[in-house]
């Protein structure tokens, strides 16, 4: 039974209650400011932050010594800038990943329906066509509810005995390539912030095959190392996948309908309404049972999604830095010894951005540092939005120290760097792969 539905679950300090009411306020805020501009953006901005400030307890180390680094780095551009008598935008810098963090905050209430239904099976399957299954499943689910799918999926994996490094090493492989196409994660909202220009519907579809090469290689790499029929798997029901089907198909015709709105506005909206609604027709609180209904989603805003603290700190720390970084290359009129982007130039600053992930360097901040410095080259932003999807995707695959990694670390006894290197080997095809299809799209002129 997932965590959000189980009456027993302790309710949080006040503060952290607060955080969450303050964290919905600022989903509102995004959302209003999207669709309307009724609202400045920087509403959503000192809600974030002031959610952020409220949460900087629950802040890993590693995250906190980096937002920290990124706010340093990014304030002192800014000073400089105003040093030189330029007009610093403080309020950009304020609100600059606020529609991303709104995003990242919206799309966990989707697990309140999603979740729920994914977890049904009963049987637990093995064999080679389990395996597959798992695989596959732990890519879809992701692509909705993120790493809420890969969590409850290694915990009913974990019910009957230990998690063993090849269930752990299927599980990152399938939820860590998902960001490569998939609307609903954080990668996406990236990458979109990043990048001004780039088609949602182009990344998508581009991202698409590359992810379905990636997830055959994926498997076909694990079943050449083990007997896969002694695989033991998740016992899946494929036709749960109702909701994240009706999820991704809502925002695609949303954004052909209203081309103008924000991607990430439409995916805010749609992830906080699309639950509310399933729950309004459920029935409340029953004397005895689990709570449903309304009281779920006001137990989600209250509870659950306070638990982004160290992601939304992260973002809005990265969105402080590209600012920074834009503001000083304008000022100072500084360029590249590059003017134009293409293939070659994005597979560099993949492969750099793998190594950097590899030795703990969040992907978020490569990506907020390059896309300040790309900021006045001319680049092809749906290559650029590419290029920053399979730095994430490469990164947390490849890095013992992703987020992804350390959290199956702690919750299951599974060693992070035995998890690196059982990945290695796939991890290079992998970059060897999305190197490959970067220049196919050029040549193709796709991106």
């Amino acid at each position: 039974m997932s965590n959000h539905q189980s009456s027993s679950q302790p309710i949080s300090p006040a503060h952290v209650r607060v955080a969450g009411i303050t964290l919905y306020l600022m989903i509102l805020f995004s959302v209003v400011n999207g669709l309307s501009d009724a609202i400045p953006s920087w509403w959503a901005g000192v809600a974030g932050w002031c959610a952020a400030l409220l949460l900087i307890r629950r802040v890993r180390k590693m995250q906190l010594l980096q937002s920290g680094l990124m706010m340093l780095v990014g304030l002192s551009c800014l000073l400089w800038s105003f040093s030189q008598s330029e007009t610093v935008l403080w309020l950009k810098a304020l609100s600059a990943n606020q529609a991303l963090v709104a995003m990242l905050a919206a799309v966990s209430f989707l697990r309140l329906v999603a979740a729920s239904s994914m977890s049904k099976g009963h049987r637990e399957p093995q064999g080679k066509k389990a395996f597959w299954k798992t695989l596959l499943g732990v890519h879809l689910f992701g692509s909705v509810i993120n790493l809420s799918a890969m969590m409850i999926m290694a915990e009913r994996l974990n019910q009957k005995q230990p998690l063993s490094m090849t269930q752990a090493a299927t599980l990152s492989r399938g939820f860590g390539t998902v960001v490569l196409w998939s609307p609903i994660t954080a990668a996406m909202g990236v990458a979109l912030t990043n990048t001004a220009g780039a088609n949602l519907f182009v990344l998508a579809m581009a991202g698409l095959p590359i992810a379905a090469v990636a997830l055959w290689l994926a498997g076909t790499d694990i079943t050449t190392e083990i007997k896969v029929e002694q695989f033991k798997g998740y016992p899946l029901d494929l036709s749960a996948l109702w909701m994240p089907s009706l999820l991704a198909i809502s925002i695609m015709a949303c954004h052909f309908l209203l081309p103008l709105v924000p991607v990430l506005t439409l995916i805010s909206f749609l992830s906080i309404l699309l639950p509310l609604i399933v729950l309004a027709f459920k029935k409340s609180t029953i004397r005895g049972k689990p709570p449903t209904g309304l009281p779920v989603y006001k137990h989600h805003v209250l509870n659950v999604i306070p638990n982004i603290g160290s992601e939304l700190l992260l973002f809005l720390a990265a969105g402080v830095l590209a600012v920074g970084i834009g503001s000083v290359m304008t000022s100072a009129d500084i360029v590249l010894g590059f003017t134009h982007v293409g293939a070659w130039q994005a597979s560099v600053l993949l492969t750099v951005s793998v190594v950097l992930a590899i030795v703990g360097v969040h992907p978020v901040i490569t990506v907020a540092t390059a896309g300040g410095l790309f900021a006045n080259i001319d680049v092809a932003p749906d290559l650029l939005a590419m290029t920053f999807l399979m730095c994430w995707s490469g990164g947390v695959i490849a890095s013992p120290l992703s987020g992804m990694h350390l959290t199956l670390a702690g919750r299951f006894n599974i060693s992070n760097f035995q998890l690196f290197m059982r990945n290695r080997s796939f991890s290079v095809k992998f970059l060897v792969l999305q190197i490959l299809f970067l220049h196919l799209y050029e040549a193709l002129g796709v991106l």
